[in-house]
């Protein structure tokens, strides 16, 4: 599944119409979520937790989801943001249940890539299952997109320290498809010209 973001005849007006990756805005696929799913490279995650907050930090242009945390679920919903706030990554609150934090994500951002719609809510789980592995699972609930709820987990496996990700808005390839665009709008003026 994958959202149109641009239509091709007017995406290469300006920066702004370019996608949000490009731009180094947030990352490429959905990395940082709502529903973290692995893209081509870039998949490590860094966890930390405060009594009050947890922070997903993703290696993939640095997405970070700050997500404070509440003593329960009815009260983290109570906190959610109101409708018309669409942050990137989502609205995201959490709480434990026993051991695991759960968080519960909603009003996604409609320009950025991911498998829910601005309507549509995800839960997800953190639980360690030792030392070196958290198993995470989430749960998607969209009916806009989807005809019922659907789910997944994949394992969060310790790894070395990362190297730096850097992403550079407005480097030579944004203005490279930029300068290509003017220029093919030139070709056709002359050709239409003659």
């Amino acid at each position: 599944f994958r959202r149109v973001l641009f239509r091709s005849d007017d995406s290469y007006d300006n920066p702004e119409t370019r996608p949000p990756s490009e731009r180094c805005l947030v990352g490429f696929g959905s990395a940082g979520g709502p529903v973290m799913t692995n893209v081509i490279y870039n998949n490590r995650y860094q966890i930390v937790q405060t009594p009050t907050h947890a922070m997903i930090l993703v290696e993939m242009v640095h997405d970070a989801r700050i997500i404070p945390v509440f003593a329960s679920a009815s009260e983290a919903r109570e906190k959610h943001r109101p409708d018309v706030m669409t942050p990137w990554l989502g609205d995201s609150v959490g709480w434990y249940e026993g051991n695991a934090l759960v968080v519960e994500t909603i009003n996604a951002n409609p320009v950025q890539h991911g498998l829910i719609s601005a309507k549509g809510v995800v839960t997800e789980r953190f639980s360690r299952w030792d030392d070196k592995q958290v198993t995470y699972e989430f749960t998607v609930e969209d009916a806009s997109l989807y005809t019922q709820p659907w789910r997944g987990e994949m394992s969060l496996n310790h790894t070395q320290p990362w190297y730096e990700y850097a992403c550079h808005e407005g480097n030579y390839a944004l203005t490279g498809i930029l300068s290509g665009a003017r220029a093919r709008e030139r070709g056709e003026k002359a050709r239409t010209a003659n």
